[in-house]
């Protein structure tokens, strides 16, 4: 870990046993999926390398659906709705990283992807936990760019000018704005609601659903029915 003040760059540990690894890939413990796991599990620690770099910024200005944090104006009913109490946020970039695929132990291996996906959860976890340790801060809510339509991934490019530096963590974006490599994930962090981006995803049907969506809500953001 390196601390320049007010941006922290992480190499994450997997120190982590199958069995907490398992919901991760949403893989139950009586299943043989499970047994598989238990076999590659010392080599997903040993080779799994996932990195993160966390900011603090300051909420400048909130006017209407613009936000401006660390001097940047981001354009977003929703950015704008969840911060407008807020005066400080923490921004992060985070990746599962490419030990699994460099290692070359898991080639061929069919669930490569769903044991990336989960290091990225675990790394997430990883620092969502270190900001409550260490500065008392709730960073449980994040939003992320691409999430909705309001706040489309091309907003990626303003993220990272602000963070800084994310080479140091081995990502990049492409040109419309995805992160490199595909298991990465970028966010604002803010106290509060315990606000889930499926809340007010009209995408019901999606497998990948982890909240509820929210008709209330949506109306209320956005002004419009769903």
């Amino acid at each position: 870990m390196n601390n320049d003040s007010e941006r922290i760059v992480f190499n994450i540990p997997v120190d982590i046993s199958a069995e907490e690894f398992a919901p991760y890939c949403r893989i139950k413990k009586d299943s043989a999926a499970f047994e598989m796991l238990e076999d590659v599990m010392p080599l997903i620690q040993k080779h799994g390398a996932p990195k993160a770099i966390i900011k603090w910024a300051s909420v400048d200005r909130i006017n209407d659906d613009e936000t401006t944090i660390d001097g940047i104006t981001f354009t977003s009913k929703v950015v704008a709705d969840k911060l407008k109490e807020t005066q400080r946020v923490f921004l992060s970039v985070v990746t599962a990283g490419e030990g699994l695929e460099r290692s070359g132990e898991f080639d061929g291996d069919p669930f490569l992807d769903t044991y990336n996906g989960a290091l990225l959860f675990h790394a997430s976890r990883y620092i969502v936990r270190y900001m409550k340790d260490v500065f008392g801060f709730d960073g449980s809510s994040m939003l992320n760019p691409g999430s909705l339509p309001d706040w489309p991934i091309k907003n990626n490019f303003a993220l990272f000018d602000i963070i800084g530096g994310v080479d140091e963590i081995g990502v990049s974006l492409n040109d419309a704005g995805y992160i490199k490599p595909w298991n990465s994930g970028s966010h604002i962090h803010f106290p509060g609601d315990g606000y889930h981006k499926c809340s007010l995803c009209r995408k019901y049907d999606c497998i990948g659903r982890r909240a509820p969506f929210n008709r209330e809500e949506y109306i209320r953001i956005f002004g419009t029915e769903p």
